[in-house]
């Protein structure tokens, strides 16, 4: 890898990387179960940070209510999400590689999708899609990464990172936008980053909970 074979971002990543370590980022596969709040800002994060092999699933489109955190904007409600993330990933480095699936996800069907991953990320809104997801796919990767908590305006807690073997848990792991915590900006973006941070120190061999 020369540095004319290397595009603006990644050029640009090689202030702060070395080139070993740009390397290393650029071999890893990512899976995220999810492109809303958590999956959207995680995904952007990590293309950001030089990853480049992503494979998404997510089955809705953009609605109104998904502007105040997810990234993507006005004109864009109504358009598959995966969709218009994929096109907003690829602007940022067009040499991603950003696999996407417009479907509902189910555990029945699994093995269709993540094969090869080092990590997989779930990013999904719903608890008990959350809990299967993880169920699932705990086992047949390395290292998992979940967002569990990230919701509130007056009853907020504080964001945590906890291990449970191989999965790591970012979020406050109780508020819930079902009951009553409305998911705003803020918290779900510093989820987010937790996760993504997970994802990017486990990659260069540090440990996150230090």
């Amino acid at each position: 890898m020369t540095i004319k074979q290397l595009n603006a971002l990644e050029q640009g990543l090689l202030r702060y990387l070395s080139q070993e370590q740009l390397k290393k980022i650029q071999s890893v596969n990512v899976g995220i179960g999810g492109a809303g709040g958590l999956g959207s800002n995680v995904a952007m994060m990590l293309v950001r940070t030089g990853f480049k092999q992503i494979e998404i699933i997510d089955h809705d489109v953009i609605e109104p209510s998904n502007l105040n955190r997810q990234q993507y904007f006005a004109d864009e409600v109504g358009f598959p999400k995966v969709d218009v993330l994929q096109k907003r990933l690829l602007a940022i480095n067009p040499d991603a590689q950003i696999t996407i699936h417009r479907i509902k996800w189910a555990p029945q069907e699994a093995q269709k999708y993540f094969q090869g991953c080092d990590f997989i990320v779930e990013a999904f809104d719903q608890v008990d899609g959350k809990h299967t997801f993880v169920d699932t796919y705990h086992d047949k990767v390395k290292f998992m990464v979940s967002g569990v908590g990230m919701a509130g305006l007056t009853q907020k807690k504080s964001m945590t990172l906890r291990k449970i073997g191989n999965v790591y848990i970012a979020g406050d792991t109780q508020t819930c936008s079902h009951q009553g915590h409305p998911p705003m900006a803020p918290r779900v973006t510093q989820c987010a980053a937790m996760m993504a941070e997970v994802v990017l120190d486990l990659t260069l061999g540090i440990n996150p909970l230090k």
